[in-house]
Parts: structure tokens; sequence; C-alpha cells
């Protein structure tokens, strides 16, 4: 049942969408994977931005999160203080999944699709048939030549394998905030996800088609320039190109907030000190004197 849904909802719309774009491009079917990968970021680019500032949002908030994970030790009262942290903040935590709860399903997809639309075996192009729609422009443009640059498609490639980890770990390092990496124990975390997630990414590809992983080259690229254009580049004095919405940082608790010496900027009748309204008025009716005072010298 669910694979028949997955079937109808996604892969077989994928399936054709790519074989169309293979017979527009040429009958290449690389570019058709790089077309398709920019027209999938571009379509999601909104829910993209919001990852991004969500993510950076997250990564300014890490020294708070950590002070309030030492101070308090009640679950409970910690799960309350980190809430009402990012609520002040304006952060979702888990806002920044959003984009990734819709690529997983398109690479799961993918990885499918590649192996329908470039069949090895009569049986294999028979099944291909069965999934395409009734156009003949989609019905004749089969079967596709399943090499592109000099790469089998359908296989797996070491050169792709190594494209996957660089590109992966551009995205994750054009990502990390600046002043986030201020924090001795917050830059560790971040210097930890550098390099573990690009390298699990390239793990993964060692067993996926080409196809695939130059999927996920290009949406890496892709996601670089998202980030360049969203944050700028620091290093390079680059300002950011797209206006993010700024995090607002979370008033410190009342018992961290320096007290305000007592008649000090408070005005008279709202409960502090008088001290500078009584200047004034003797300042007024003279050095030292009382309105009573005046009154008595002028009879």
């Amino acid at each position: 049942m669910i694979g028949e849904i997955f079937g109808t909802l996604l892969l077989n719309p994928m399936v054709n969408f790519l074989v169309l774009l293979t017979h527009l491009l040429w009958g290449s079917f690389g570019l058709a994977i790089i077309a398709f990968t920019i027209i999938i970021r571009i379509a999601t680019f909104p829910l993209t931005l919001r990852q991004l500032h969500q993510t950076r949002a997250m990564q300014e908030l890490q020294p708070m999160v950590q002070e309030i994970q030492k101070k308090y030790s009640d679950p409970r009262r910690r799960q309350q203080e980190l809430m009402s942290a990012y609520k002040e903040a304006g952060v979702n935590p888990i806002g920044c999944l959003g984009p990734m709860l819709i690529q997983m399903p398109v690479l799961i997809a993918l990885f499918y699709a590649v192996r329908f639309t470039l069949p090895a075996s009569p049986e294999a192009l028979e099944h291909l048939s069965a999934r395409l729609y009734d156009f003949s422009y989609i019905q004749h443009a089969v079967p596709i030549e399943e090499t592109f640059l000099g790469l089998d498609l359908r296989e797996p490639a070491l050169l792709m394998v190594g494209l996957v980890g660089i590109t992966s770990w551009l995205q994750t390092k054009t990502t990390v905030s600046p002043s986030a990496m201020n924090d001795e124990r917050v830059r560790q975390q971040q210097m930890m996800m550098q390099w573990m997630l690009p390298a699990m990414f390239a793990f993964f590809a060692l067993s996926f088609p080409s196809g695939v992983s130059l999927y996920w080259v290009v949406n890496s690229i892709v996601g670089v320039v998202f980030n360049v254009v969203t944050y700028g580049v620091p290093q390079l004095n680059m300002e950011p190109l797209v206006k993010v919405r700024g995090t607002k940082r979370p008033a410190p608790p009342d018992d961290e907030r320096t007290p305000r010496p007592a008649g000090r900027g408070r005005r008279s009748g709202s409960g502090g000190d008088d001290t500078s309204t009584s200047r004034e008025l003797r300042t007024a009716n003279g050095p030292g004197r009382s309105k009573r005072q005046n009154r008595r010298r002028r009879s």
C-alpha cells in the first residue's frame, strides 16, 4: 500500500520528469539530473531560506543553551527555560528540519528513479515502459544513454565519492556562524560536524549510483551558493545579498541583570527617590531655601 502511494505520487512523476528533461537536453541524462536538482532547489528556496535562518540562530544561541543546561538540573525546568529562550529569540528548534524532510524522500525516490530510468536488461526496460506516461515524446525518449562525462551513472564511482565529500564539507563550512565559533565548546561541536557529516555522506556514496551522487554534488554546490547569498563571505568582506530576519537576543534572567542604583533616573511619585526633584525646587527658589522661606522674606 505504502509502496503504491510512493510510486504513484513521487517515483513515477520523477521518472517521467527525468525522461522529459533528458529528451529536452539533447539526450543527456546527466544534464537532466543537474537541471532537476536546480529546479528542486529553486522551488524550495523559501523553505531553505527559513532553514538557514533557523540554523544560524540555533548556532548563535548555543552558548546560552549550554548555560541553561548547567544552571538547571531539573529536566522539566531546564526544558521550560530552553523553550522560553527559543521563543524570545524567534527560533523553532525543529524549523531547520523542513527542507531535510523534503530532500530525504526525493533522494530515496531518485535512487530508484536512476535504476529504473537506466535499465540494464530488456526486462528492466519493460518495467520502465510501464511507469512512463502515455505521451509520445516521453515514450520515444527511451532507451537513455547511461554515461555522462565518461561515468556510468548506474554504478558507483570513486570520483563522485570524493566530490560528495568535498562539496558537503563546503556546504557545512559556509553554514557555520563566525560568532558562534568564539565559544570553545561550540567551536568543537561545529568542527566535529564539519568533518563527520561529509564523511558520512561520502560513505553512503560508495553504494549509490553515480547519478544519485551527481544529484548530491549539485545539491551541495547550490547550497553553497545559497549560503553565500544569504550570509555573505566575511573573509572576503562580501555582504549578504538576501536579508534574513535577525535573531533577537533573549534578555538575561532577572537575577543576572545589573541592579539600578536607587534614586537614579526615577521620577517622583513612582515609588522612587525624589532627590533630583528636590534639587530642582531648591535651585528655582534660591540656594538652600524652600518656598515658605521665600514668602516670609518677601513679607
